[in-house]
């Protein structure tokens, strides 16, 4: 009897994964000899496109394209052009064909937006939305901390945050700023004991209960940083946390305690609450984020543009 002979082990793979961005970004600065180029087709900046190229020659092993003295033109290295022909028009059919199903068959626009933002500008927007495309289904996550990685995990096809994403298979865009305010219960300004919190005179609140969001938001981050430096390095005495504004908001108005929210969260006339708008505090940025390959998609075009016209402060227009 003879024994079977065992089958050989499959041999590991051990090639690097190529995000099909950078292919597409390298693809179109050979074509058109130009980064500049290439990023205005692609919607993203140059320093973008760059960045694509040299991701794509760290996981080649070699410089695939040169810059020509004193001119803004590049040049392919042997590898380059290598790379380039082999590339040739499958890439092209297979960019074309991506392009055609999310074009055309592409139903549903998933996009990622923090409450506040959400609340504040999105009802305008999405009307506005629906005139020009009222046959796309909007699916929308009211969510911070996790965007980037659901963008990247393919959850997401678009984003508008306060942070900047880092990931090159991302691209964004600078929507326009906002300002924060300092919200607390009007009752600690009145009676024994009354307070009376002012910009740049803070000192009051420092044995006040806080009321912030949860770890890791950037609006967290920026008010205890900022409460930390009005109050001689001494941080805010944190006693609650919340995922939202609505939800920080009316526990303030309960009386339990100050905050720092987006300046729209609260009005003018609010009973129960007061606020000030920290003009001395850096203002929050906002940006549009979308999967690079979905640059040319021409429903993301149109929410970038709605988010621009949205949410540009005064000095972004």
């Amino acid at each position: 009897m003879t024994t079977p002979k065992a089958k050989p082990a499959a041999p590991s793979d051990r090639r690097a994964k190529v995000d099909i961005s950078l292919l597409q970004t390298f693809h179109l600065v050979a074509r058109t000899g130009s980064f500049s180029a290439a990023s205005r087709e692609l919607s993203i900046s140059y320093q973008s496109a760059a960045n694509h190229v040299r991701r794509l020659e760290q996981m080649y092993g070699a410089q695939l394209i040169e810059a020509e003295k004193g001119s803004r033109r590049v040049a392919l290295t042997p590898q380059g052009k290598a790379l380039y022909a082999s590339l040739g028009e499958e890439l092209e059919t297979i960019l074309s064909r991506i392009s055609v199903l999310l074009h055309d068959v592409r139903s549903v626009l998933r996009v990622g937006v923090p409450q506040a933002l959400f609340h504040q500008f999105f009802p305008a927007i999405l009307t506005q939305f629906r005139i020009e495309a009222p046959d796309i289904e909007m699916a929308f996550f009211e969510r911070d901390t996790t965007l980037e990685r659901m963008m990247m995990d393919g959850d997401l096809d678009a984003a508008v945050s306060e942070r900047s994403f880092s990931h090159p298979a991302i691209s964004q865009n600078a929507l326009g700023t906002y300002r924060l305010a300092l919200v607390w219960p009007t009752a600690w300004s009145q009676g024994p004991g009354a307070i009376q919190p002012r910009a740049g005179a803070l000192d009051c609140l420092i044995d006040r209960p806080f009321i912030t969001y949860e770890n890791g938001q950037m609006v967290r981050n920026r008010s205890i940083e900022y409460l930390t430096t009005m109050f001689g390095g001494v941080p805010p005495k944190l006693s609650t946390t919340a995922s939202g504004s609505t939800s920080i908001t009316r526990l303030i108005l309960a009386g339990l305690g100050y905050g720092i929210v987006p300046e729209w969260c609260v009005q003018e006339t609010e009973d129960g609450v007061s606020k000030i708008v920290l003009t001395e505090m850096e203002p929050m940025k906002l940006w549009f984020a979308h999967t690079a390959f979905l640059g040319g998609n021409r429903f993301i075009g149109l929410l970038n543009d709605l988010c621009r016209s949205s949410m540009a402060s005064g000095e972004d227009r």
